[in-house]
């Protein structure tokens, strides 16, 4: 009898122990929260530059090491990004930044947008009463506070998050010295597990890191992409501020569903205010653009690893926005993906997934203490 009480004990108390260091664990990442997004986006960052530092650090130099060709590789790769990101302060935010205000004066300025207000009115009215009351006054008042309440948190967050310099200075920091060094850092975070952990942790960090990779540089050439379409179309149909609504796609397509909604909707307004005609003819081309990314350009790109349902990928976009803003809508995506990951190798299916480690793990194994490692 006194055995199965202190068994009970036990139990009851090891329960408590782990839901204590789960909590402790838990308040320890949310006051570190802005850092962990720095080292997220550091990672991206990491994974853009990573194939032409490799590429580069292949290149034999007579006399020179592999550390040396490394580092040089990586000096090299982040002096070049930091000159393209001069010039596109230059020639494109600045631009951007112009054009966007120009935008917004001549949009509360312009007497179509009243005229447009008027067609929605008048269409609105000759609704019937029963769909006309499901969406009375007080409602789309409602609906209208709601709404910006929502964008002037998204705005506060990211101007919060954005003012910490020092998360803002780490982020290219840290993407240089993961980029020089990776394995190293790889086998010193396996080197801190258990032996026999160490097969799952490695299969894990390629699995988790072919996630990012595929996910980061899909959604690059799919901003680059709808960006450059978009761009083509409203020149061809000598529309105004090109290259704001240009980039405003583009950049906006880092975010799943909500920001392809967001830029096509601001872009068919822009339209509408012209002709009807040309606000549905921009509707069918967003429409179309989303159909060919969505079958045929983004399985290619990022794979069914990313896969997530858009309702949930709809739930982590809020929550993101609501820590860190618009900065939390573009990793949100990918945290998401990584987690369900991890809920599946543990709990869903932990035997059949340690079952399906790749055997090239165990020969990955940490160097001798003895041994100087060496990365390659």
């Amino acid at each position: 009898m006194t055995s199965k009480v202190e068994t009970i004990i036990g139990v009851i108390w090891g329960f408590f122990v782990r839901l204590a260091l789960l909590a402790g664990l838990v308040y320890a990442l949310y006051q570190a929260r802005s850092i962990l997004v720095a080292v997220l986006l550091a990672v991206m960052l990491t994974y853009v530059v990573l194939p032409l530092v490799n590429s580069l650090s292949a290149v034999r130099v007579r006399g020179w090491s592999y550390k040396s060709r490394r580092f040089w590789a990586c000096v090299l790769v982040f002096v070049v990004l930091l000159a393209l990101t001069g010039v596109a302060v230059q020639y494109i935010v600045a631009p951007f930044v112009h054009e966007a205000s120009d935008l917004i004066q001549t949009v509360r300025k312009a007497e179509s947008f009243e005229s447009l207000s008027k067609q929605f009115s008048g269409w609105f009215n000759r609704l019937p009463d029963d769909i006309r009351d499901l969406f009375g006054e007080k409602e789309k008042d409602q609906a209208w506070d709601a709404l910006k309440k929502w964008l002037l948190r998204v705005v506060g967050s990211t101007v919060a998050w954005g003012k910490n310099i020092l998360d803002i200075i780490l982020i290219p920091v840290l993407a240089f010295y993961f980029a020089l060094d990776y394995r190293s850092l790889r086998r010193e975070f396996v080197g801190a597990l258990p032996k026999r952990r160490r097969k799952e942790a490695l299969y894990l960090l390629r699995h988790v890191g072919g996630i990012l990779q595929n996910y980061i540089i899909g959604q690059l050439i799919l901003c680059l992409i709808a960006g450059a379409v978009i761009g083509l179309v409203l020149w061809g149909l000598e529309m105004d501020y090109v290259l704001a609504l240009a980039v405003f796609a583009g950049v906006t397509r880092a975010i799943p569903i909500i920001g392809p909604i967001i830029s096509g909707i601001a872009i068919v307004v822009l339209g509408l205010f012209r002709s009807s005609q040309l606000g549905m003819f921009l509707l069918g081309v967003f429409s179309l653009l989303q159909f060919v990314e969505s079958k045929f350009i983004l399985p290619k790109l990022i794979g069914d690893r990313m896969r997530l349902h858009p309702a949930v990928i709809i739930i982590v976009l809020l929550i993101g926005s609501e820590f860190f803003g618009i900065i939390g809508m573009f990793v949100a995506a990918p945290v998401a993906a990584i987690l369900r990951e991890l809920i599946r190798f543990y709990i869903i299916a932990p035997r059949n997934r340690r079952e399906e480690t790749d055997p090239q793990d165990e020969a990955i194994d940490l160097p001798s203490p003895h041994v100087r490692s060496h990365p390659m």
